[in-house]
This record gives C-alpha cells, structure tokens and sequence, in this order.
C-alpha cells in the first residue's frame, strides 16, 4: 500500500483456474491466436477486487516485470482483439489488441490485468504530484524489502527515498516507492510480524491499491452501500517519515481507510486523502485507450442486486458480453472521486 500500510494488506476476486490461451501455428509459421476456454467456475469473492487494470505500452516490458521479477503466473494470455470488452469500455471494436491476466501464485484476488491498446495513449500519472487526485499506486507485498530494494536498482529501476520505517499501534512497516512503465508507481511493502504470502520470487501482488480520493468519508460510504466492501481501518497520519517516505510538503497529513475482506490476503482498496495540500483532479485522464492503472474489475455473484443498490449513483448495465472473461454479464459505476469500477457477474 502507500503511507499506511496499517491494516493488513490483501485480496479479490481472480479467475481461479481460467483456462489460458494457445498460440496455434500455421502451416506458414504465422500464429493464429485464440483461447482455449475451460469449463472451470472462477473463484468469486465480491468485497476483494478480482484484477486491477493496468494499460502498456509494452506487454513484452510489462510480463517481464509482472512475471519474470515478481513471479505471477500467467492465468490467461490473450493476443488479439476483444471486441466485447472494447465496447463495455467505450473503444472501437479493435481498440483492444492484447490482454494477460495474471495472479500471484495461490491466491485468488488482487490480480493484474495488463491490456494493450491499439493506440495507447498517454500515461495518467504523466507530470502528476504526489498529491494530485488519480488512480496513484499498486501495493507489491515482498520478504527482505531491502534486498528486493537492491536487486531491482542493479537491473535499473528508480526509487524515490531509501527504504522507510514507520510504526503504528506497536506494529512495523517497511516501504519504499519505485517508478515502473508506463507511469505506475508501485509501493514495495513489508510488515516483518505480519508477512504476506509473496511468489518463490519474494514478491506478491496486490494486496491493495491505492486511490487519492479529496472526500475520503463520502467515498467510504459509497464503497459500503454500493459494492458492500467491509471498512478495516481507519487512520490519520503525519509526520517527518511519511513526508519524506511518500513525498510530502512539511505539516501534510492523510486520512487512510482501507476497504475489502478482512479474510483474504490481497485485492483491498486503500483511500488516501491528503489534508493541507494543493491537488489537481486528475481523474478524467484514468480512461481507456490511457497507459497506466485505470480501473478495478470485481466478479460478482448477485449483480441485479447491485444494480438496484447502484441506481442512484449512476451504475451502467453493459448486458451480455463476451470478452478475456468469457461470456458473461457485466456493469460498471464511477465513483464519487472517479474510480472505474466494472463488475463481471458468474
């Protein structure tokens, strides 16, 4: 998470067990790329964020982060355009031309969605302050935060501070922020009493993001009586640390609230709220064909209820599409700061 990692961090809805795609080869050498689809009921968990949805430039670039450094497995790989799930996004039916959804090794939310557009556009967090309103950061969990520190400065990667220490009610916390493609600022996290389950890499993703909200308590009540995310903690904090940790002017302080189950280990959304700071809203730029995070994707059980609690506030019904997460039913609702949210019903 970022300046409060103060509730254990965690979980969402993946596709448990989604079948991924095949390359197929012709005669010619050419690839004919489909996806072979399996007959397997996703794990469903509707109060934890089945994937976050990030935008590359560079889906090459981008595994050899996700994958090959942080060590998630690739749940489906799909190189091709998705006509469905365009329209639901309100792009042309190619606006889409590669997707992978991909999870940290045994666990069933907090997943990434990496997508590719046709014509990517340019990153949310292009010329963003720490402070502006946005989408800002995904958690990454790992063990040995400075050694995970040392090995990615050798292979190149950007930090802003030096590791950071804060301490909480007694309890620890460890973190430092990198800069990664295509704008993301990822927040490598460690509680030494209370680890969490991370790859064979040492990395685990994502316990939560973060969203920068300028209301906190109005988008709490939102995620409570629309989406019905359990609030797990509530805090405000200052101080020289996290002003030099996070980046913040002399006499900033935040209000932290962090939403989701508190039985799941990754897919929680932290609200961060900024107090005695300039911000800019910039959430109108966290829309597709945007490179960067853009949205959250839950899988739900019951979406003709959450279409009724979702009424007022505006939720779109997309009806029957058929998209990466096969032929389903799905909704989306923005919410009060701007966040996208889609929901996909099994």
């Amino acid at each position: 998470m970022s300046p409060a990692n103060f509730a254990v961090s965690l979980t969402a809805a993946l596709l448990a067990g989604c079948a991924g795609s095949v390359t197929v080869p012709r005669a010619d050498g050419s690839r004919d790329n489909r996806l072979e689809e399996e007959s397997v009921v996703p794990s469903i968990n509707p109060i934890a964020f089945a994937y976050v949805v990030i935008s590359v430039a560079d889906m090459d670039r981008a595994l050899g982060l996700w994958v090959n450094r942080f060590g998630m497995q690739i749940v489906t790989r799909r190189d091709g355009t998705d006509p469905g799930l365009a329209r639901a996004w309100g792009l042309e039916r190619d606006g889409i031309i590669d997707q992978a959804l991909l999870r940290t090794p045994g666990q069933s939310s907090g997943g990434v969605h990496l997508v590719r557009f046709k014509l990517p556009g340019s990153a949310v967090r292009e010329g963003a302050a720490t402070t502006d309103l946005l989408p800002k950061s995904v958690d990454i969990a790992v063990r040995d935060i400075q050694q995970r520190h040392d090995e990615l400065s050798a292979a190149g990667f950007q930090f802003r501070s030096a590791v950071g220490r804060m301490v909480n009610n007694g309890n620890e916390f460890l973190e430092v922020h990198m800069s990664a493609h295509d704008g993301l600022n990822l927040v490598l996290l460690e509680q030494p009493a209370k680890p969490e389950p991370v790859s064979d890499k040492g990395y685990g993703v994502a316990p939560q993001i973060i969203v920068i909200t300028p209301d906190n308590a109005r988008e709490s009540v939102f995620l409570q009586s629309v989406l019905g995310l359990p609030a797990l903690m509530h805090n405000r904090i200052g101080g020289p640390e996290i002003e030099r940790t996070v980046g913040l002017p002399a006499g900033a302080s935040l209000d932290v609230r962090i939403l989701g189950d508190a039985a799941d280990h990754y897919g929680r959304l932290e609200l961060v709220q900024y107090e005695g700071v300039t911000q800019r809203d910039l959430y109108a730029r966290a829309r597709p064909p945007a490179r960067g995070m853009l949205s959250v994707t839950y899988f739900v059980k019951d979406l003709p209820g959450l279409l009724v609690r979702g009424r007022q506030a505006g939720i779109v019904d997309h009806g029957a599409v058929n998209s990466v997460f096969g032929e389903t039913r799905m909704a989306s609702i923005v919410s009060p700061a701007g966040l996208r949210i889609d929901f996909v019903a099994f």
